[in-house]
């Protein structure tokens, strides 16, 4: 069974949802690991996977999620849990007040067995950042109560798990990492 290391139930959720249409298992585990928020995503998730499938000697995936704003360069990018820790919605909303809305999230997926040399596999999904707070206390990841995908009317917290994974950035990543995984 693979192990996606994640300490976020959510995009285990999502990813599992995603492997179990190409019948790969998949199982959590839940671990904290080194990561550089300086470096690209790409590098970052290459790096964690690398590490992570020479010390648990075993093949391992991991995500990185990151954000990006429009209105500003390269911000929050990689670091959108630290901004949402740091600022909360009040916070992200101020920061765009008067400016773009429009952002993009991007997933990059790496996958690593040890001895070998990871790969990765990236996805994008467009959209606005909303200007209010959607289904305040339903159990989400942050941006998801915020973002309103283009195309869409409503934000991704108000979506089922499927929907979702029928255009987001993490379930095309997901989707290109599992037919890699098929194909092996």
């Amino acid at each position: 069974m693979l192990k996606f290391v994640t300490t976020n139930k959510h995009k285990y959720l999502e990813v599992k949802t995603v492997f179990d249409e190409f019948d790969v298992e998949l199982e959590q585990l839940n671990m904290e690991y080194p990561e550089d928020k300086e470096k690209e995503m790409k590098e970052i998730s290459l790096e964690a996977a690398k590490y992570l499938s020479e010390k648990l000697d075993e093949a391992v995936v991991v995500e990185d999620t990151g954000l990006y704003f429009e209105a500003y360069k390269n911000f929050p990018g990689a670091q959108p849990k630290f901004v949402y820790n740091s600022l909360g919605f009040k916070g992200i909303f101020k920061l765009l007040d008067g400016f773009s809305r429009k952002a993009y999230f991007k997933s990059v997926f790496a996958y690593c067995e040890p001895g070998l040399r990871a790969v990765s596999f990236e996805g994008v999904m467009n959209g606005t950042i909303a200007e209010k707070i959607y289904s305040e206390n339903k159990d989400a990841m942050p941006y998801d109560h915020i973002f309103i995908p283009s195309g869409f009317k409503k934000a991704i917290v108000d979506m089922s798990i499927g929907e979702k994974n029928s255009f987001s950035q993490r379930a095309k990543a997901a989707k290109e990492l599992a037919k890699y995984l098929k194909n092996k």
